[in-house]
């Protein structure tokens, strides 16, 4: 069975028709439910965009779902106008973009309409890829959305079938909305170098995904390159996440597994099928892009992210024991609309600070994975401790009772989104806005 989303069978292109509908959708065979996708002209698969880096890019996006919605390009640094969120799309109508991204990495888009829970835990996501000019110099180059489903018996998206009484956290996971014996295998022969991008388009759930028997060279982290890879036997991918590896042939046959913690259906077939002369790794490293000196400068804003009508008691059948119908996460005490916005200015460098202070993690192990809109940003610290080397990303988990500093500048100016995506807490209140003069 070849895989349709190795992306060494296509060619990058500029100019994409992607329409957004409500179909059928088999998941592995086994399961059958209405969920919604996009589907893009060129046809590549599952709605994936694949462009080179620095072209200018156009699309137009049609509505043909009953229900309003939009489009966010998750992870690109492009003008305001362009990053999506406040773009409502109606029911028959179609919305055009038009961006250059010049930063060549692995991102994804998906609908930002509040709530967004609803059509992105229904499928409404794609891969978007910019291609390294030595991406082709490749064995192979697979794109593996991961993602988990609260399905009933009859395979319909239920979220009562949901593990979790604070998110939404499925019963099957997939990879390209496969699972189990129907994922599309990977090939492999002894010698020959593969690039592997995972992307966690889960609501809630992280997915850690583990290779036996080998180690995966990390090259990439949310869409930008590492200074220096380093070798791990697994992976975690907080929800919205990406990390791009690199895969050497160390047997000459036989099929291994890519598997998941939880095994719910995610184990992506591994073939071994001859051997070649050994690669050399395409990879190259990024120049160093950090801010001068910032480790030394003061925290400019800080923000403390929490939660309430929590401690009051657990869930039952969507009522809390206080009698609200909801929980309402926080930054610094206020819910979204109400969230204070913070003012910035373009081109210079801010530090922040967040603070998980959420103690009804307690209850689950939960993290707040803090996503940022329209820019990268650097990791200064985790707990005061600088990263071992430099990492910038555009979404950062902030575990309980830990602090993150990072640091960013803007290029556009805009009202930027920052959030949660763990997408029950974004809808229920974790998110506030930049303002960038």
């Amino acid at each position: 069975m070849a895989n349709p989303y190795n992306m060494k069978d296509y060619k990058p292109v500029t100019s994409y028709q992607i329409d957004v509908s409500q179909s059928e959708k088999t998941l592995g065979g086994k399961n059958a439910t209405k969920i919604n996708q996009h589907t893009a002209s060129p046809n590549f698969p599952g709605g994936m965009v694949i462009a080179d880096k620095n072209t200018e890019l156009t699309f137009k996006v049609t509505n043909n779902m009953p229900e309003a919605t939009n489009v966010h390009w998750h992870g690109l640094e492009i003008p305001n106008s362009q990053d999506g969120p406040n773009i409502v799309i109606e029911p028959n109508t179609s919305v055009d973009f038009k961006f250059n991204h010049p930063e060549a990495g692995t991102y994804w888009y998906h609908p930002h309409l509040i709530p967004a829970l609803p059509q992105l835990n229904s499928g409404l996501y794609a891969p978007f890829i910019i291609k390294e000019d030595y991406d082709d110099q490749y064995a192979g180059d697979y794109v593996l959305m991961l993602d988990d489903w609260a399905l009933s018996p009859e395979g319909v998206i239920d979220d009562q079938y949901s593990t979790s009484d604070m998110e939404v956290i499925g019963n099957v996971e997939t990879v390209n909305f496969q699972t189990g014996s129907n994922i599309a295998p990977i090939i492999i022969k002894k010698g020959e170098i593969i690039k592997l991008r995972f992307i966690n388009a889960s609501t809630a759930q992280p997915h850690t995904p583990t290779l036996k028997d080998n180690e995966m060279g990390v090259t990439h982290l949310d869409g930008f390159s590492l200074p220096e890879p380093y070798m791990a036997a697994s992976i975690r991918l907080a929800p919205s996440e990406r990390v791009d590896v690199e895969i050497k042939g160390i047997k000459e046959e036989g099929t291994y597994e890519i598997t998941n913690e939880r095994n719910l259906g995610i184990k992506i077939p591994v073939i071994y099928n001859g051997s070649r002369t050994d690669m050399q790794s395409p990879f190259v490293p990024a120049p160093s892009r950090g801010f001068a000196d910032i480790e030394s400068k003061k925290v400019d804003f800080e923000f403390e992210l929490n939660s309430t009508g929590m401690m009051e008691g657990m869930s039952m059948g969507g009522m809390k024991m206080d009698g609200s119908d909801e929980t309402k996460w926080t930054i610094n005490g206020k819910s979204f609309p109400d969230t204070d916005p913070v003012s910035l200015k373009v081109g210079e460098v801010y530090k922040l600070r967040f603070k998980n202070n959420d103690m009804m993690q307690m209850m689950d192990g939960m993290t707040h994975p803090i996503h940022i809109h329209g820019t990268h940003f650097q990791v200064v610290s985790i707990n005061g401790k600088a990263p071992s080397q430099e990492l910038f990303k555009d979404t950062v988990e902030v575990n309980m009772g830990e602090y993150v500093d990072i640091a960013l500048k803007y290029k556009y100016p805009g009202e930027w989104m920052l959030h949660c995506h763990i997408i029950d807490h974004e809808d229920s209140g974790m998110m506030m806005l930049l303002n960038v003069e």
